[in-house]
């Protein structure tokens, strides 16, 4: 069987399991997006006003609520016949009619994943003697969704969620350890970067990549990131560091942003004094985490292709022809915006993240 010449890149649009062929049909503009930080988010703008079955003349359509409402689940996939993925999985949560004198009336509907339901409770309470993985498997549970918590951490003392969303509550425990937060087929996903899995792809600039800006940043690096406090248990103080020990194990070969830094200043370390450690393992966290978070960061791009169905918050990426410093395998999505217009037709743009450059003779 051969590969189809032409075939339409136009979104498919599923209203509570039932295919909506009217809204692909009608689109103007499409958005989701995702990060690294957990919410996947859609906006979809609509012609409003067309013909309808049964109808003489033209009509309002989408605003008497028979195929968009609120509390109603939308998704939606993109790309060829044969690799079409869903990139979007949530529920309506915001409707819009836009009119304007000389120009079509529009109606644009804004969805958010199943991570809306933390975003919309808050709380205040008290975990003790849990670990980070532990309290996101909880709230998992209060959400009505199952829980893939594959975060290594300390079990805390004490944790104090204080009148706090429980998104915002585990962005910041996330935070904390190094591990990324995400819903997908109501799972609750916490896991730190080496426990997510996702596609491996290659961009050529001036082929399927369009267009990227690489940066390569010493600002924000740090020789390492030391962490103290007082462990009343043992009656001792804490005082952890991590070091450029914690990214080498990430990275196959180049120049780190910290190794870099050695060259030009002999100090440059960075202290965290607002969390409080109870306990050495605490602190260790909390070193390693926040020194992960500036050495990943060295290299970042920001590009975007002619529509990659398959390029999604966690890919792993090879980039090619973007000159010798950036080029190469080693680069982590962090994240993802689809687009679809009548103009461009599907855009993704991403933005990525890598922890070396490479070596230049």
């Amino acid at each position: 069987m051969t590969d189809p010449l032409y075939y339409s890149t136009a979104p498919v649009f599923s209203v509570d399991g039932t295919v909506k062929g009217e809204l692909a049909r009608d689109l103007l503009r499409l958005e989701v997006e995702e990060d690294t930080a957990g919410l996947r988010t859609l906006m979809a703008s609509f012609i409003a006003q067309g013909p309808q079955s049964g109808e003489a003349a033209e009509v309002q359509l989408y605003l008497d609520g028979a195929v968009l409402d609120f509390g109603r689940r939308l998704s939606v996939s993109i790309g060829p016949p044969d690799g079409a993925r869903r990139i979007f999985d949530g529920v309506i949560s915001a409707l819009e009619a836009d009119f304007a004198g000389g120009r079509v009336p529009r109606v644009a509907v804004f969805a958010e994943d199943a991570l809306m339901k933390l975003r919309m409770t808050r709380r205040s309470r008290t975990w003790e003697r849990m670990s980070d993985a532990d309290i996101a498997s909880e709230i998992a549970g209060l959400h009505g969704l199952s829980a893939a918590a594959d975060a290594d951490g300390p079990t805390w003392d004490v944790v104090q969620q204080w009148n706090q969303s429980d998104l915002a509550f585990l962005r910041e425990r996330a935070r904390l350890i190094g591990a990324e937060l995400w819903c997908a087929d109501d799972t609750l996903h916490f896991a730190t970067r080496d426990q997510r899995t996702a596609t491996e792809l290659t961009l050529v600039q001036g082929g399927d990549l369009l267009g990227a800006r690489l940066r390569a940043d010493l600002a924000h690096q740090r020789l390492s990131v030391k962490v103290g406090g007082f462990d009343a248990g043992a009656r001792e103080r804490i005082d952890e560091e991590g070091a450029e020990d914690a990214v080498q194990a990430e990275v196959s070969g180049g120049r780190t942003g910290i190794a870099v830094l050695g060259e030009v200043f002999s100090e440059a370390a960075t202290f965290r004094v607002r969390e409080v450690p109870l306990e050495t393992a605490e602190a260790r966290a909390i070193a390693r985490a926040e020194l992960l978070r500036r050495a990943r960061r060295f290299v970042t791009v920001g590009g975007t292709t002619r529509g990659t169905p398959d390029l999604m918050v966690g890919s792993r990426l090879r980039l090619e022809r973007v000159g010798p410093p950036f080029e190469g395998d080693g680069y982590y999505v962090t994240r993802v915006r689809h687009t679809y217009d009548l103009t461009d037709g599907h855009r993704t743009h991403f933005e990525a993240e890598r922890a070396t450059i490479g070596v230049t003779s």
